[in-house]
């Protein structure tokens, strides 16, 4: 835990940052909400009811989700809850703050989120103002400090917002220097243009390592709520940037592809694993599950990792033969349990975490998860994809899935083959079983993408193909058994009936 006796914690409410001493501190957006209502409120009593009204007005969220960011709140400032310095807990009532945050209202400089092992980093510099207006050069500041708070949000890497003081890569064009080191460093630069209709934003990003230029993108937007023009490129840079599939962890995989796996470190082996899981093949998943343990075994307190066992072993599940000896779905919970222990913070760790609880029974649980998933990653479209198979699935909240996963998908400039079968199973769950089939089709061929394709074919009476499907399915997974699959696959009771549905109609068996 760390030792706050001698440090100062200070709260930016401008800028929505908390500081100790000169040094950031990582809290989610609703967790500063708190927080910030708090240091408004010392010495007095906060009850738990108050709280959620306060930070959830339209919300209907448990009490749970309280416990929870007061939890994230003390890991943050070290404070142990049987001697508070910060906040003390009223047994049966709520909270009270007992005074030492001074707020403060200045914008910090910097963002500087916990490293994980071996990470590279990205230095964001301040977009270039190359109007005469007073107001693009307020949109330019806001675009600068909102591309770092979206991106650090991405785990994979560090973000660190530069002065603005000009240096100069070897190649000649303006950067900043960085050391050359086994972690390479990134840089992101842009620049604003504007005429009486049009705004036009212009963004790239460099390799320092090599000076090469890996990304270039050029936004054109209608003037009109500055804002919202702002929010919407922040959004499509930060996930072209910094997805699963964004542009740094693709030009760490070309890099760690120059050499020997006895070099690899736990970061490189999780990029690596990441990238054979999500093929969605048996082999692929094995070699990636054997990746990611190796990961693990380097650094046991990586979390990134431990999701990538836990998602690659939930595949092996959904296969797993009578005679296989490994329990792949036990290892998988227990995998996304130590994730989320391990980096609350992380939206897809709690996401995993919610679809636990949820299999689990603990529906009020999963809902708390959930809903701290979707805050922390609420600009994030690969996390909305995600959390909309749960909410489906596991939770049997169909509806609301759907919401999620529209917001995600129109977020997305390019889907990827995962987020395609994703948004086939949320369409199979929801209903809406024509759009299932055509992202079923558009998928790679694996088990997920065939069986759904055939289960929302059934469902709408396009039984023509339904024979030569099945036989297909049968003949490249030949261990797929559909209780098995419904044993290992949470559902809710009404997910599961229309699963169960779907076989019958299908005639892959009973479940």
């Amino acid at each position: 835990m760390t030792d706050t006796q001698n440090v100062k914690f200070r709260l930016d409410s401008a800028d929505e940052r908390l500081w100790m001493d000169d040094q950031p501190v990582q809290i989610s957006n609703k967790a500063f909400q708190l927080l910030h209502l708090f240091v408004k409120n010392p010495r007095r009593l906060l009850t738990k009811n108050q709280i959620l009204e306060a930070i959830w007005p339209d919300l209907c969220v448990s009490e749970g989700l309280v416990k929870e960011y007061v939890h994230d709140l003390r890991s943050a400032l070290g404070d142990d809850p049987k001697n508070p310095r910060f906040i003390e807990t009223v047994h049966g009532r709520g909270y009270r703050f007992l005074e030492g945050i001074a707020e403060f209202k200045q914008s910090a400089d910097s963002v500087a989120p916990k490293p994980g092992a071996h990470t590279p980093s990205l230095i964001v510099l301040p977009i270039k103002n190359l109007t005469d207006e007073q107001r693009w050069k307020r949109f330019c500041s806001g675009l600068s400090d909102d591309l770092v708070t979206d991106l650090a949000r991405y785990p994979d890497f560090r973000v660190i917002a530069h002065n603005g003081q000009t240096v100069h890569f070897s190649n000649g064009s303006d950067g900043i220097s960085a050391g050359r080191g086994s972690s390479p460093q990134y840089v992101l630069s842009g620049s604003v243009q504007a005429s009486s209709t049009k705004v036009r934003v212009n963004m790239r990003l460099v390799e320092t390592g090599s000076d090469n230029y890996l990304w270039a993108e050029r936004y054109d937007r209608e003037l009109g709520e500055v804002f919202d023009i702002q929010s919407d490129i922040v959004e499509q840079v930060a996930f072209a940037i910094g997805g699963f599939a964004g542009q740094i962890p693709h030009a760490e995989r070309l890099r760690l592809g120059r050499k020997p796996p006895e070099d690899l470190h736990a970061y490189e082996l999780y990029l690596l694993g990441h990238e054979l899981e999500a093929r969605f093949e048996k082999q692929s998943t094995l070699k990636a599950l054997e990746l990611a343990q190796r990961a693990v075994h380097i650094d046991p307190t990586y979390a990134r990792a431990w999701l990538l066992v836990g998602w690659a072993s939930w595949q092996l599940s959904l296969e797993r033969g009578a005679d296989e000896p490994t329990d792949y779905s036990e290892l998988a919970r227990t995998a996304f349990l130590e994730a989320a222990a391990l980096d609350p913070r992380d939206p897809f760790a709690i996401v995993e975490l919610a679809a636990v609880r949820g299999g689990d029974g603990d529906l009020n649980g999963a809902w708390d998860a959930m809903e701290r998933a979707l805050d922390l990653g609420r600009n994030q479209s690969e996390l909305q994809i995600v959390a909309s198979n749960t909410i489906a699935i596991v939770l049997d909240e169909p509806a609301h899935a759907i919401e999620v996963l529209n917001q995600g998908v129109q977020r997305s400039a390019v889907l990827s083959d995962w987020q395609q079968i994703s948004i086939a199973r949320v369409g199979y769950f929801a209903r809406e079983f024509e759009r299932a089939v055509e992202y079923a089709r558009r998928s790679p061929s694996n088990l997920l993408s065939r069986l759904f394709e055939i289960l929302s074919l059934v469902q709408i009476n396009h039984t023509d193909m339904i024979h030569s499907l099945n036989q297909t399915l049968k003949a490249n997974h030949p261990d797929f058994n559909p209780v098995e699959f419904a044993r290992h696959y949470p559902m809710g009771v009404d997910a599961k009936r229309l699963f169960v549905s779907g076989i019958e109609k299908a005639g892959l068996g009973k479940s």
